[in-house]
């Protein structure tokens, strides 16, 4: 607007205001000039666009204010770390590993554990009250071994991401379990020959077991799950039990030792050697001494507690009993002469002791829980006695014949067999039984404490499985363990004398065995 207009206007102003209110209607409805609504418009819209162009400064000031606020802190702070990226990779019966995704920002991460699960409420909020009753740990990576915790027990996981400058926030409670863990029973050693039919290992555990073999020349494993024999030597079977959601995995070994033996008729047959027993590969197990004059022992019988162990050459004779884990040894007189006691066996059956002098039907019973002693006969002569507490049956062996007898059945005669012959000229001592197998224990005439042997006779079938040769000195007598494994008497030339504990599961090779073609 020129300064002539602005005069104009005033004067226009001042001359009408005094009769503005005597103005008729018409006269207020008159318009001002054309040209001065438009310089009233246009001075209107200067200051609308002057505000406008305020306003929007402050606003952008404002954006880039705050824009430069939230690109710092996401610059610096650790972002949001949600439950569901943790995850356990493993899990055993004293750990858990768990792994997560990576957290932009985060330079470290607490973890925090404690035993049982929380509540179903924290698990849905991130405020949870981290306090002395939770484990903290430390990772500069995006996983963690936490070990130390309790088999089978429940855990509770808290993470909080923290940057170099800022602490992150907490995620909400992730649960996990440790695992179960899970032993394998079995036997350690078993023993099998060349003609031991495909058989199962007696292993158990909470889950399937499989099993593979390390000398597939010696055993193979079958699609259904049986070993089966192809031949001579040893060979580890590992057992493994599968891992699942609740037990962990776990292996053993079990070392499997196979004598190279095939059946034939005992009668007549020639004696063949299949396995070396020597101190390298047994082991001693009890010290044997005498008492009263009785110093040399001549056979003995096992209770499972206690060998029961006959001393004498004639006379005097003792029978003393040792504790098998001990120091424990009790001493008994008899009261019936024994003469010279070759062969000598407990039967749990009866709870009875049975001794044979040589070449008599004739045998003293003992019974050590009430010390009385007494006589009965057997319908063969014989030179030595064995009980089979798995076959319940009792055994007698001579020169020319072994025989096996029913207890419960009055001792009536369950089967008998002819022996094998050996070159040069050997001494019948006392035997062994178990599980269908008989030991029948020899010495060499001229030097009893040179190399002794040890026949294998299944007297299920009558018949001869092979001899077991023994650099131990004087082989005695024999007996099996509660464990299944030969044990064997030795006399020294000299004292002390032992009880031997042999690498030979009588229990496993008794079983399966084929018959001859």
């Amino acid at each position: 607007m020129s300064e002539q207009e602005r005069e104009e206007l005033k004067r226009t102003d001042v001359q009408h205001a005094p009769h503005r209110l005597r103005d008729s209607k018409e006269d207020l409805k008159k318009r001002p000039p054309r040209r001065l609504v438009r310089n009233i418009r246009e001075v209107s819209r200067r200051r609308q666009r002057r505000r406008l162009i305020v306003i929007l400064g402050i606003f952008f000031f404002a954006c880039f204010v705050m824009g430069v606020v939230i690109y710092d802190h996401y610059r610096t702070y650790p972002a949001i770390m949600e439950r569901d990226s943790i995850y356990a990779t493993d899990r055993g019966s004293d750990y858990i590993a768990l792994a997560w995704n990576k957290v932009r920002n985060a330079a470290k991460y607490k973890v925090y554990v404690k035993e049982h699960f929380q509540k179903e409420a924290e698990l849905k909020t991130r405020e949870i009250q981290i306090d002395d009753s939770w484990m903290e740990y430390d990772s500069d990576t995006e996983s963690i071994k936490v070990e130390g915790l309790e088999e089978g027990s429940s855990y509770s996981f808290v993470i909080r991401p923290d940057s170099e400058v800022a602490e992150g926030l907490y995620t909400t409670v992730r649960n996990f379990r440790t695992k179960k863990s899970q032993s394998i029973e079995l036997t350690q050693k078993v023993t099998k020959l060349t003609c031991s039919k495909p058989f199962k290992l007696a292993a158990t555990a909470e889950t399937e077991l499989v099993y593979e073999s390390d000398n597939p020349e010696v055993a193979e494993v079958l699609d259904s799950g049986e070993i089966n024999i192809i031949g001579k030597g040893n060979a580890e079977i590992r057992v493994h039990a599968k891992e699942t959601d609740e037990y962990e995995q776990n292996s053993a070994v079990v070392e499997l030792q196979v004598l190279d033996a095939t059946p034939v008729r005992a009668g007549g047959a020639k004696a063949r050697n299949i396995y070396h027993l020597d101190s390298e590969n047994c082991e001693v197990v009890k010290k044997i001494t005498g008492s009263g004059g009785a110093v040399i022992p001549q056979s003995f019988g096992y209770t499972g507690d206690q060998y029961i162990v006959a001393f004498g050459m004639g006379s005097p004779n003792r029978i003393i009993s040792f504790d098998v884990k001990g120091k424990g040894k009790e001493v008994s007189v008899p009261k019936v002469s024994m003469g010279h006691p070759n062969g000598f066996a407990y039967a749990d059956e009866n709870k009875t002791c049975y001794c044979v002098k040589g070449w008599t039907s004739r045998a003293v019973t003992y019974k050590p829980e009430t010390g009385e002693y007494g006589v009965m006969n057997f319908a063969y002569g014989c030179s030595g006695v064995a009980y089979d507490r798995k076959e319940k049956l009792l055994y007698t062996s001579s020169r020319t014949l072994m025989a096996a007898y029913s207890i419960s059945d009055g001792y009536s005669v369950v089967n008998t067999a002819g022996v094998v012959s050996h070159s040069g000229s050997l001494e019948t001592q006392d035997i062994g039984g178990h599980g269908g197998i008989m030991l029948r224990c020899l010495s060499p005439s001229g030097n009893k404490h040179g190399t002794n042997y040890i026949d294998l006779y299944d007297m299920r079938n009558s018949t001869y499985l092979g001899t077991l040769s023994c650099d131990l000195s004087e082989v005695e007598s024999a007996v099996v363990n509660k464990d299944g494994f030969l044990e064997i008497l030795a006399n020294n030339s000299g004292s002390p004398d032992y009880i031997w504990r042999t690498d030979i599961n009588i229990e496993t090779l008794a079983e399966g065995i084929k018959e001859p073609e």
